[in-house]
Parts: C-alpha cells; structure tokens; sequence
C-alpha cells in the first residue's frame, strides 16, 4: 500500500473533532465575545512579566493572541493568529507557530502592543508544529508533514537550511516531528512516528517513537533514544529538577481519543547522563485516561489534563516521585467543555488552564500557594475559545 500522504492538521485538533460532537449543539449558542479595547491594547498591553501567553480561536477559521495576569486580569490584542496555532517566547518575542493551512511562523513585538513585525511561510502544507530559538540569528522548526527539520533565520525570516529526518521516519515515510527543545548546545525533537498506513485511519502509534538529538553547532544528529515506556510524545517538552538532576518530560499518551488505551504516561529525560529515566513519572493507570500535558510545579507536584475513553476532561495534581495521583482540580462531562493549554506563572504561584465551557469560555487561574484554590469565581475571557498557553517569561 503506497503511503496515505494527505496532509494532517495537529493531533490535538484531530483529538477535540470527538468532543466537539459532544458539544457542538451547546456551542452553536456560545456566542464569541466582545471586539477587544484599542486603549487597553495600547496603554496597557505593552508588559510581558509575569504574564501568560494566550492563543484562543473559534475553532473554525479565526484566532487571537492575548495575555492574562498573575491577577487574571485580561489584556487583549488586535493581533489575529490562526484558528490552529501555538505560541513561544523567547528573547523579548512571541513566535506564532501558525499550523495547517497558514504554515508561516509569526512574530510579535510585545513593546509594540504585540504587533506583529515579522511572518515567514515556512512551506505551504507543510504543517508546522514547534520552534525553538538558538540564536538571534538561528531557530529550528519542526514540520508534521515533512521529513526534515527546517533550520531559520527568526530575525529576518529566512530558511537557511534544513535536516533530512527520512532515516527514522517509519514506514509510511512521515517521523511526524512535533516538540522541540533547546538545552545548552543539544536541540532535542520527538518523533511521534504515526502510522498513517494503518487500516483503523485512526493514526496509532505502531512504531516506536523517538527523541532525536542534534547538535546545534553542526545541525548533525548525534544521538537517537527511542522512548522506553510509551510511544507518542504529546504536546510540549517541560523542565523539571528530580533529585537535583535537570529533565525535560512530556505526555506520551500512546493510543489515544477513539481509541485510547491506558497504556501511555508521562517520560523523562536525563539531561546530565542524556538518557530516559525508568518507569513513568505518571502512568494513565493512575491517571484514569490519556495524559495530554502536564507542567511541573517541582518533583513533587506537578499537574496534569487527562481524558479518559469516555471523553470526559479532568485537571489533576499528581506527584512525579511516588508516581501517584493527589487531588482532581475540576472536572468536565463528555458533553460539557474541555481543558485546552496548561501552564504556570514564571514565579510557580498561579496555575493557568484553557477552560473551554460551553457558555463562558475562558482561562481559570488557580493560587498554588493556597491550595490550588481558583482565584475567580468564573473563567477569565480572553475573546475566543482558548487552545495554548505559554508563558511569557
């Protein structure tokens, strides 16, 4: 059978296509908010610190970029992005990683009210899906239907080069190269490696996946650490300290959505010894369901989104070290919203989650340092429908 070479758009966006049937007769009258205040873009929107990142969208064909406080308090933006898109911050600027469909990289320049500066198509249906900053003068963009990295200038916004990732795609000739991460010299890229052959259409993960590293001074590949205890690296690589030793984790929920499995969790690894920690920091057993991201608070709490195979959403506090659930901080039915983005202030205190709810949607801000308790009554409007957060610092 010859490789199924129609383009995809995110995983994550092919994962909400079964809650949004669970919930598209209540979002037909979910109305999208107000048009955001000029002055406040320009008087107030110009800070960065201690803020977070939001990209929100109407989930068809329209998106936004704003920010929110440590306070929960809204800052919104003229600034549109594409409906499927996430963001980074690095040096003073936001990256836009416009996926599917757009495919360009756009820039915004928070002291000019998070206008935008600079965009550059990276390849038309090439499906961008992470960026990672080396320098002013080179970044890495990794492409979910390529089999090359694609190596940038982000202040210009030029392509001046590229890295072949043919020899460890899988059989369907497409790694699916999604999150990027930058330590020292050492860029590290997960290789989800779908099978886009597979009769089931469901895209599982029948190979093994891969962290790929590169060194960044040469653009050579140096090392491949095929993942040990689950497959599909999901959603963004996240620092965390255990036992004094730097990692970076991520979800790999392995088999999941319409055919999910609890047979993924959360991986880490070694940034010393640059090799997998054994064992899950945090198992689906434990969770209840596919972990779709987590953020790390310190090697003792960390919180994660779960679905389970019934497609209901939970927002979780698990502890890595005992690998065991501690408390369930809010809880979604099938057919009433979701979790969309997950991330922590700069200083830890806050807690921020995409809380897509039918008739408010917005982002919930929880005190870490009170218990996790939610700071507003209701979700914080950002405009649209939140999908990524990332912060600002």
């Amino acid at each position: 059978m010859k490789p199924d070479r129609r383009p995809l758009r995110s995983f994550r966006c092919l994962l909400l296509l079964p809650l949004l049937a669970c919930v598209a007769p209540a979002l037909a009258f979910c109305a999208d908010i107000e048009k955001p205040d000029i002055f406040a873009d320009l008087l107030l929107n110009t800070q960065t610190a201690g803020r977070v990142g939001v990209i929100s969208s109407d989930l068809g064909s329209a998106g936004r970029f704003s920010t929110v406080s440590l306070d929960g308090l809204p800052f919104s933006t003229l600034t549109g992005v594409h409906s499927d898109a996430v963001g980074r911050f690095h040096d003073g600027r936001v990256y836009i990683v416009n996926r599917l469909n757009r495919d360009n990289i756009q820039v915004l320049q928070p002291s000019l009210a998070f206008l935008t500066v600079l965009e550059f198509s990276v390849g038309a249906g090439s499906n961008p899906h992470d960026i990672a900053i080396a320098s002013s003068a080179k970044a890495y963009v990794s492409l979910y239907e390529r089999n090359y990295l694609l190596v940038v200038n982000p202040t210009v916004g030029a392509i001046i080069g590229s890295i072949s990732l043919a020899a460890y795609a899988d059989a369907d000739g497409i790694p699916e190269a999604s999150a990027l991460y930058i330590d020292g010299g050492s860029l590290y890229v997960a290789l989800q490696r779908l099978d886009r052959n597979d009769p089931s259409g469901k895209l599982p993960p029948n190979s093994p996946s891969i962290l790929l590293e590169i060194d960044t001074a040469t653009d050579t590949i140096v090392a491949a650490h095929t993942f040990p205890d689950s497959r599909n690296p999901f959603g963004r690589f996240r620092p965390v300290n255990l036992g004094g030793v730097p990692h970076i984790a991520i979800a790999c929920p392995n088999r999941l959505g319409f055919i999910s499995a609890l047979d993924g969790g959360v991986q880490a690894f070694n940034l010393v010894t640059r090799s997998f920690r054994p064992g899950l920091l945090y198992g689906e057993v434990a969770a209840g369901g596919d972990i779709l991201d987590v953020v790390f608070l310190d090697q003792n709490r960390a919180y994660a989104s779960v679905l389970d195979a019934a497609f209901n959403k939970t927002l979780q506090r698990f502890d890595p070290i005992t690998g065991q659930r501690t408390a369930v901080l809010a809880f979604f039915p099938a057919d009433s919203g979701f979790i969309s983005g997950l991330e922590l202030s700069p200083d830890g205190s806050r807690l921020f989650t995409g809380n897509v709810d039918l008739n408010a949607p917005g982002i919930s801000v929880y005190d870490t340092r009170r218990g996790d308790v939610p700071i507003t009554a209701a979700p914080i409007s950002v405009g649209l429908r939140p999908i990524d957060l990332f912060s600002l610092e």
